[in-house]
């Protein structure tokens, strides 16, 4: 497998289902430098109506200033030195990548490459036991609850669940044979997707301690089609994931609530969820939805890092970069609305590029992947404040 297949592989994991929507998004990434900006005339700050809601867009990036206003925050250069890498083990050493990371930042998880992919777990930096059942690759961890994935082949995955000692399989939905979980909660609770057999035929569920596969609810969106998975889900049980390819996020009682999209953005998605904030992309841009403002959603677009968006995120506003692998660097990025916002590169060891996939819920501890020629690196991140 050389450099390009590893990127490639190891991007086509997290995009949403279905070829169009990596079509979609790699061709986002060729407009993004078209729409970073996003400022209403004389304000600074654009206000207009999506979905049914009041949307404050304000840019926090490096480059221009909104034109007239009170200038916009940016990113301060990034500090290559506040997050230490450490590579992982590996059997044998054996090209992996890490997809997960527990909110206490002691528990890792992903896959190594092979035919089948093989699950690993490390915890304290250390290969941890999987049962011979957890196959495939890791998709979230959560206190004693390790969910995965195997995949036989493309649009086709079955989930499953580990705790109390057990391995089980996720239940699947009439119509929709195939199963996939993305994320845990404290609870238990897992959140994804079932898939039928046309690569956009997919139903965004939640899957009980005990089982029970229950769908979510989809808001209606007339005329519109795409994808509808569940990306993440909190410990108060709100849901973060997309509807026909829009950003959504569903109440802990179930109810949906389409994201507003920047100017000029028709699809996108919603990866991750954490207090008051939602971590996704919009028409090739990384955003970061505030969702505090009783009135207002403060949407703040991101430094450009490639075609994923913002891949998670914390409570406190710090947001997650994967980076490109080819060019983009992957970054740490707080939130500091009143004036630069700190920004850290994630590097390898030796200043390699590298995706980052997870990050702790303090912010701390970052989990991801360095390129090192045609081998991926699984790698954890120690950063200080």
């Amino acid at each position: 497998m050389d450099e390009d297949e590893l990127r490639h592989l190891m991007l086509a994991a997290e995009v949403p289902p279905g070829n169009a929507d990596v079509r979609r998004a790699m061709a986002a990434g060729r407009r993004r430098n078209r729409r970073r900006t996003l400022a209403a005339a004389g304000a600074g700050v654009a206000v207009l109506a999506a979905v049914g809601a009041v949307v404050a867009f304000e840019p926090l990036r490096a480059g221009p200033d909104a034109p007239a206003g009170p200038p916009a925050p940016t990113a301060t250069a990034p500090a290559p030195g506040r997050c230490t890498p450490t590579l992982l083990d590996t059997p044998g050493g054996a090209t992996g990548t890490v997809t997960a990371i527990d909110p206490g930042g002691t528990i890792a998880g992903g896959g190594l490459a092979g035919q089948p992919p093989r699950a690993i777990l490390w915890r304290d930096g250390a290969v941890a036991d999987l049962p011979a059942d957890a196959t495939g690759t890791v998709a979230d961890v959560a206190g004693d609850t390790v969910v995965g994935y195997t995949a036989p082949g493309p649009g086709q995955s079955t989930g499953w669940v580990w705790r109390g000692g057990a391995v089980t399989t996720l239940a699947a939905l009439d119509g929709h044979p195939w199963t996939r979980p993305h994320a845990v909660n404290a609870a238990g609770v897992v959140a994804g997707w079932v898939q039928g057999t046309a690569p956009d035929d997919t139903a965004p569920v939640t899957w009980s301690p005990d089982g029970t596969v229950r769908r979510l609810t989809l808001p209606p969106i007339p005329g519109v089609t795409g994808p509808s998975t569940a990306r993440d889900i909190a410990d108060d049980g709100t849901i973060a994931g997309e509807a026909h390819g829009i950003p959504v996020v569903w109440s802990p009682d179930g109810t949906p609530r389409l994201l507003p999209l920047p100017d000029g953005a028709r699809t996108g998605t919603a990866w991750a969820v954490a207090g008051p904030f939602v971590y996704g992309s919009a028409g090739g841009v990384e955003v970061r939805w505030d969702l505090s403002v009783p009135t207002l959603t403060k949407t703040s677009t991101l430094p450009d890092t490639g075609p994923l968006g913002a891949r998670a995120g914390t409570a406190d506003g710090t947001a997650l970069l994967p980076g490109d692998g080819l060019q983009r660097t992957a970054m740490r990025i707080g939130l500091d609305y009143g004036g630069p916002v700190p920004a850290d590169r994630l590097l390898g060891p030796d200043g390699e590029l590298a995706i980052a996939t997870a990050i702790s819920a303090d912010g701390t501890t970052i989990a991801g992947t360095v390129l090192d020629g045609d081998r991926g690196r699984p790698a954890i991140w120690h950063c200080t404040d």
